[in-house]
């Protein structure tokens, strides 16, 4: 989705709902930006054009707000692959499509991949504990799919662990690079797919 694409489905939805999107979105890309840590109220307030006075009308707290935009992001994941589990037959393909759905969502929130693999450590203990769960049961994908037998070793766990880390940074880090569109996807799967290789060996040796 182009940003083109997505003011039009932002303006499609209804004023109350499509301000709160907004906001939402503004509050993710200033939290990018500067850290959530670093984010006053009173200056989340000023950046989503809300009047501090009535902040909390909108957003309960800074950290709530933070922890609502992270598992919505890890809900769609796991929904995204829910969908191409179902679509796929073979492992091979699944694992394809799963990796180039995560990109592709990439692609549409960026901000908001930085944003929930550097900012989660400010939420509260029964906060982290949820986001958590949200990415294991979406990493369990990628280890259904990969594991011999059906049984994941420690090795092939910390890889996939390590291999959603690599797709939540990797597009971010290659912003700048001078490359196509194709060439960071392709590179950006090369690079996924060399921590999934090293730990189907691990396995097949251990």
């Amino acid at each position: 989705m182009t940003e083109r694409q997505a003011v039009a489905c932002i303006d499609s939805l209804p004023p109350p709902l499509a301000r709160e999107l907004q906001a939402r979105q503004k509050a993710v890309e200033l939290f990018a930006l500067k850290g959530f840590g670093q984010v006053s109220m009173r200056e989340l307030a000023a950046h989503v054009g809300i009047h501090a006075g009535s902040l909390y009308h909108h957003f309960e707290s800074k950290e709530i707000l933070l922890f609502e935009v992270i598992e919505e992001l890890y809900e769609t994941l796991l929904v995204n692959a829910q969908h191409h589990l179902r679509r796929n037959r073979s492992a091979t393909a699944k694992l394809q499509a799963l990796l180039q759905a995560h990109i592709a969502l990439h692609e549409q929130k960026g901000a908001l991949f930085q944003v929930a693999e550097h900012e989660s450590r400010n939420l509260c203990a029964q906060h982290q504990a949820r986001i958590q769960q949200l990415r294991q049961r979406y990493e369990e994908h990628f280890l259904t799919l990969l594991a011999d037998s059906g049984s994941s070793s420690p090795h092939l766990k910390a890889a996939v662990r390590n291999m959603v880390s690599i797709l939540n940074n990797i597009p971010a880090w290659l912003e700048h690079a001078h490359l196509s569109k194709a060439e960071r996807v392709k590179l950006m799967l090369e690079t996924a797919q060399g921590s999934i290789a090293w730990a189907l060996g691990m396995q097949r040796t251990a």
